[in-house]
């Protein structure tokens, strides 16, 4: 007999669920199971098939398709897994979909399992789904509606489906992602996040101000995409809010935000509300702001620890401006996301050489990719913020690169980054000297 053979099925159980889970923290996203993983399990062996499929664990995560078996193959997942919850995933769609197959899945599992819902993520609503989704979801705890392919939008965007607003009943809701489509609550009962992505806000929804307000003591982690200068007229001026949305002020336990593609000058995205415990804060952005812009002075966000900056915008002074408001960050990154082959942007580490006293003395780590650094820049920073610097990332970005340089030069130039390896990590080093002379990380 093999030794796996001889395996007791309680062990080999515990085996396939640790493969599939991924491991104890590294459990696999929802949208990359799919509704054959299980094969290479199943198929070994008559008794793998049947501990498999008496393993309750392996079949919580229903992913829906498109073909004619799909009800068929959902129930089944349902079925396998008992009473566990469920987390329910529908692929996304292609020109050969079919969506009708997909829907009449999800709703099945709706009517049949409504109060074993956890999680539902769709790149896709149809009107047969919308409606569906109006079916009381008790225990669902994770909402998500993001296109992934074109044929997703189209799908969504289809004159067959001309509402564009998603009508919940999810009392216990504490995730919601959402991406071209407004969301309502049943009977106006707001849930309270703890996570909210709003990818497309142009600043005049009330159902974003229902959630915000109705979360305001429990949310933790904030996206706004395509957040205009409403969104800060909006959340001042209560009086224009809908009936039963609460007015607020503060989000306490906000912790994460992420800010993507906001122009306006007087940053509403950082004004709406204080954000006293914000600690992580993302933004993605066309222009940086200038403190000749301001009608008023940023907030000083006093905890906050990691700071994302990706522009395509010259950053030098408007990134002064920012870090003032940011005196306590560990972690700083900035990417310049124009694609050109070279951007030079070398005055973002003058940025950080300013000040009286110094900016963000607590700057652990730096980041700068796609933008041109000199050697003698580098050299500066590493001396003024050592001993508390200690690692710095670069990457896409070439080192300055003057014509006729002399070999010596680059070699002399080479010595001093061998140096300041030793002084600091260095990472992702790119330039005109051959890579397999580039100095290495350090261990």
């Amino acid at each position: 007999m093999a030794p796996a053979q001889a395996l007791p099925p309680e062990l080999l159980s515990l085996v396939f669920f640790a493969i599939y889970s991924g491991g104890k923290g590294k459990a696999k996203l929802f949208l990359t199971r799919t509704s054959y993983e299980l094969l290479d399990t199943l198929l070994v062996c008559r008794r793998w098939n049947d501990i498999a499929c008496q393993t309750p664990q392996l079949w919580t995560t229903v992913y829906v398709a498109h073909d004619h078996q799909a009800s068929v193959r959902a129930q089944t997942y349902a079925d396998r897994a008992r009473c566990l919850k469920l987390d329910v995933v529908l692929a996304s769609s292609s020109n050969s979909s079919s969506v009708e197959n997909c829907g009449n899945a999800l709703q099945g599992l709706l009517r049949k399992h409504a109060s074993r819902l956890r999680s539902i993520t769709l790149p896709f609503l149809t009107q047969h789904i919308s409606e569906s989704l109006q079916t009381p979801l008790p225990n669902l705890l994770s909402f998500t509606c993001d296109p992934i392919t074109s044929s997703d939008f189209e799908i969504s965007h289809s004159p067959d489906f001309d509402s564009k607003t998603v009508t919940l009943d999810t009392p216990k809701l504490e995730t919601l992602v959402l991406q071209n489509y407004a969301i309502s609550f049943a009977k106006n009962n707001w849930p309270t996040l703890l996570r909210l992505d709003c990818l497309f806000c142009p600043g005049d929804e009330n159902w974003v101000w229902g959630l915000l307000g109705a979360s305001q003591h429990t949310l933790e982690s904030l996206v706004l995409c395509d957040a205009a200068d409403t969104l800060e007229t909006w959340a001042v001026h209560s009086h224009t809010l809908d009936d039963g949305v609460i007015p607020y002020t503060s989000l306490p336990n906000l912790t994460d935000l992420e800010v993507v593609g906001m122009e306006e000058f007087d940053w509403p995205a950082l004004r709406f509300a204080e954000m006293p415990a914000l600690v992580s804060l993302r933004l993605t952005l066309v222009d940086l702001p200038d403190s000749e812009n301001q009608e008023t002075p940023l907030p000083t966000f006093e905890r906050l620890q990691r700071l994302y900056i990706a522009t395509s915008f010259e950053v030098d002074d408007n990134l002064q401006y920012l870090l003032q408001s940011a005196p306590n960050i560990s972690s700083l990154e900035v990417i310049d996301i124009s694609k050109e082959d070279d951007s030079d942007n070398s005055d973002i580490i003058g940025s950080l050489l300013l000040g009286e006293p110094l900016l963000c003395p607590n700057l652990q780590q730096i980041g700068i990719l796609g933008i041109s650094v000199h050697v003698s820049k580098l050299e500066e920073l590493v001396d003024l913020r050592l001993p508390t610097l200690r690692k710095i990332t670069l990457g896409s970005g070439r080192w300055e690169e003057r014509s006729g340089v002399e070999e010596q030069q680059r070699a002399r130039d080479q010595a001093r980054l061998d140096r300041l390896n030793k002084r600091v990590e260095l990472s992702g080093l790119t330039g005109w000297w051959d890579e397999s002379s580039a100095p290495q990380s350090s261990t």
